[in-house]
């Protein structure tokens, strides 16, 4: 016997929601902008086919309602928000498009979310580009993104300097020890921070020079 759809009704308590009725049974309950992006109607026939695309946008948009609050909570690269919505038993196919949409919505932007992280992690103490770099892509973001929010968020700044002004600080916090000590605790900091052992030891003999 064919199927129809015999009846699309607001949903009493929420008029945003049609419940659709398919030969007078009421077989699924969805969002109006849904039934709207289907052009549901009445008489229309009421296929495996459409039943199945119908499942596939409601998990989009329940995994996009999961991602917008995480959104709600802190800021997300794009592979990394789709990764955590794995990790909440979405599909890996309907994270990605979930992902997707909500950046192509301006929700995502992974160029704004890099040079975010990147600020923070420089707040307090300067790192190496290489730092960075691994930083970033522990986040997920692809490697052009992050190089291009390196670049504008440290192109001013030379690998040297930024690890001198690393070195000020940690000198500045080793209040006792012998020589070897000392030079071993801050070039030690510096190596965690990326930065190479020939730069390091340059930036501790430029803030050497600086205290003397």
């Amino acid at each position: 016997m064919t199927k129809t759809i015999t009846n699309i009704s607001p949903l009493n308590n929420d008029p945003n929601y049609r419940v659709i009725y398919v030969n007078g049974v009421s077989v699924i309950t969805l969002p109006l902008s849904t039934t709207e992006r289907l052009n549901l109607a009445i008489d229309q026939v009421w296929t495996d086919e459409l039943s199945s695309q119908i499942k596939s946008i409601e998990e989009i948009e329940d995994a996009r309602t999961i991602a917008v609050n995480l959104i709600s909570r802190k800021a997300w690269g794009v592979k990394e928000l789709a990764t955590r919505l794995i990790k909440r038993g979405v599909d890996p196919a309907v994270a990605t498009l979930a992902t997707e949409q909500l950046e192509a919505d301006g929700w995502l932007n992974d160029f704004a979310y890099a040079c975010a992280r990147i600020r923070d992690w420089t707040r307090h103490e300067p790192a190496s580009r290489y730092w960075l770099l691994r930083k970033l892509e522990e986040r997920e973001l692809a490697k052009e993104v992050s190089n291009l929010a390196i670049e504008e968020e440290l192109g001013h700044n030379s690998e040297q300097d930024a690890a001198t002004r690393l070195a000020v600080l940690r000198l500045a916090k080793v209040t006792s020890g012998d020589e070897a000590t000392i030079r071993r605790k801050v070039i030690s900091a510096l190596s965690r921070r990326g930065f190479t052992t020939d730069v390091g030891a340059e930036a501790l003999r430029r803030a050497q020079a600086k205290n003397a």
